[in-house]
């Protein structure tokens, strides 16, 4: 699923989901 799945689920995982928390804001940022 992720690309970093081999090198460690855990860390990308996390950074997937950081990600996403941040477009998230951005994109709420931008909508209000």
């Amino acid at each position: 699923m992720f690309g970093g799945a081999g090198v460690g689920t855990g860390l990308g995982a996390g950074i997937a989901i950081v990600v996403v928390i941040i477009l998230l804001l951005i994109a709420m940022g931008i909508v209000f």
